[in-house]
């Protein structure tokens, strides 16, 4: 493994500090692979620093996550459960329709609740005798119901987040919220301004019916007296980890201090494929991947063909094309320079200095590692968030963006010729690159301290906002700004009567 030599220092200054083991209970399920990757860096930061994990996942792990000196660490529950498939692909096509995102999203959020009457779940719950934990770390995705595993361990929480605080955590946290200058990760247009905070109420309201869900799955699966209440729970959060960088990714927005960026985590707790490094060409080449959601397997003959055709012009380039498609040979044997492959090592590409273009779906683990290598970008959204992740992304001029479901051979081969060509591109993400990488604690070890000082202070409740415990009508001053705006109204409907009452004397 090849590390920066100011994180081999950090592995150096934690080995000679040391901190007393702990057991940590990590919770990472209903996630897709690349959020999952988020999620074990962080675990596998606290494996460096020799503490004890449970970890509980419905992926497998993969077969190198783990090393010798650390597998005796590791508590390891498997739920092979996932949330049936509703055609998500189809259902995103048009990000723009607020209500059949809406009805998606809480028609997903109802079967989550399946995963805990499933056995493995029951059998992770109910382990004898129940194991004290020094600190749940939840995965967070729409989850707050799982809240519950720290009630029934009582222990403190931190949560997870793999790309920029949504909506939900700002809530959680009773982080401020400027909707009017600060554009959210979910808003495929990035508004700002009026638009923005219309935006925003709109999402207010669709997190106010998820958070219902939630509640109901909480209490049916934690209930009173046993446990305590869903929103006791909520404000057993002490901090969120957000897989994000603010200062090179934007937006700037108001931050507690109980929101911790740590974006590049992934990245710094990656191996290098060494053997893979050492075969690549004295060659520049394209990375071409649609990431885990996607499959060559159900795509339509006319949108292969036109990515086939358009690298086949591209022969000074070697193209590694992640492709788990049925015409591997066919395209193989006409075009040589056309490498496929089920998966390639993606952080392994980026860091070697022949790597010329990135073509991706959008995905923040995809655009993290692009931004922290310096490699531009051709943005291919599908689904979710990779619309807004791709529009901030051409915004900062990291590359272009097209449209996945009328792409064209033309317009594809144009697009790359002009990433290719005009190094403004490459300048910007390269300026961005610097940023990104600036900092002076790497994410790893903030992650480490924060984790640590949470246990250390036995939940830390000092860091939480006290505006945590305001209501609706609380926190928005909506009760105060009724009584003066209510007050202004008859003043100023009082004058106005008294004006026309003189007048007409």
């Amino acid at each position: 493994m090849n590390l920066p030599v100011s994180y081999s220092l950090t592995l150096l200054i934690w080995s000679v500090v040391g901190a007393s083991a702990s057991h940590i209970l990590g919770v990472f399920v209903n996630v897709h692979r690349s959020q999952l990757l988020v999620h074990l860096a962080v675990a596998r930061v606290l494996l460096q620093r020799g503490h004890q994990l449970t970890l509980v996942t419905t992926l497998p792990l993969e077969d190198d996550w783990l090393t010798a000196d650390s597998s005796a660490r590791i508590t390891h529950f498997l739920v092979p459960w996932q949330l049936p498939s509703k055609k998500e692909q189809k259902l995103f096509e048009s990000t723009d329709n607020f209500v059949t995102r809406l009805q998606w999203t809480l028609s997903q959020l109802e079967l989550s609740g399946e995963l805990l009457s499933q056995l493995a779940w029951l059998h992770f719950m109910q382990h004898v005798p129940k194991p004290r934990y020094d600190l749940l770390l939840l995965g967070y995705h729409f989850n707050e119901h799982l809240l519950g595993v720290a009630a029934h361990f009582d222990c403190p929480v931190v949560i997870i987040h793999t790309q920029q605080p949504i909506g939900f955590i700002h809530s959680l946290m009773a982080n401020p919220e400027e909707r009017w200058y600060v554009p959210q990760p979910y808003d495929s247009r990035q508004r700002i301004g009026f638009a923005g905070l219309l935006f925003g109420l709109w999402e207010k309201f669709s997190e106010f019916l998820a958070r219902k869900v939630m509640q109901r799955i909480y209490s049916t699966h934690f209930p009173s007296p046993r446990y305590p209440s869903f929103e006791v729970m909520r404000r057993r959060v002490v901090l969120a980890l957000n897989n994000h960088h603010m200062i090179s990714e934007g937006p700037i927005a108001p931050l507690l201090s109980s929101m911790l960026d740590i974006g590049g985590i992934a990245v710094e707790q990656s191996t290098v494929d060494s053997a893979l490094a050492m075969r690549l060409a004295n060659r520049p080449f394209i990375i071409f991947s649609l990431g885990t959601r996607f499959t060559w397997r159900t795509a339509s003959i006319h949108l292969e063909q036109s990515f086939a055709e358009a690298f086949a012009q591209l022969a000074e380039y070697d193209i590694y094309w992640t492709y788990d498609g049925s015409n591997a040979s066919g395209i193989n044997l006409t075009h040589t320079h056309i490498k496929l492959a089920k998966w390639w090592p993606q952080t392994t590409l980026l860091g070697q200095p022949e790597v010329r273009l990135f073509i991706t779906h959008g995905g923040k683990g995809s655009l993290s590692e692009a931004l922290h290598h310096g490699v531009p970008l051709l943005g291919l959204p599908l689904v979710g968030d990779q619309r807004a992740n791709l529009r901030k992304m051409q915004n900062k001029g990291w590359g272009l963006t097209l449209d996945m479901h009328n792409i064209s051979q033309v317009e594809l081969l144009n697009a790359i010729k002009r990433l290719l060509t005009v190094a403004e591109f490459k300048d910007n993400i390269k300026r961005d690159s610097l940023l990104y990488r600036d900092r002076p604690l790497n994410a790893s070890y903030l992650t480490a301290y924060w984790l640590e000082y949470v246990i250390r202070h036995k939940g830390a409740r000092h860091l939480y906002s006290p505006a945590r415990e305001l209501n609706f009508w609380q926190y928005y001053l909506l009760d105060v700004r009724l009584l003066l705006y209510g007050s202004s109204g008859i003043i100023a409907w009082t004058v106005l009567w008294l004006e026309r009452t003189i007048l007409t004397i």
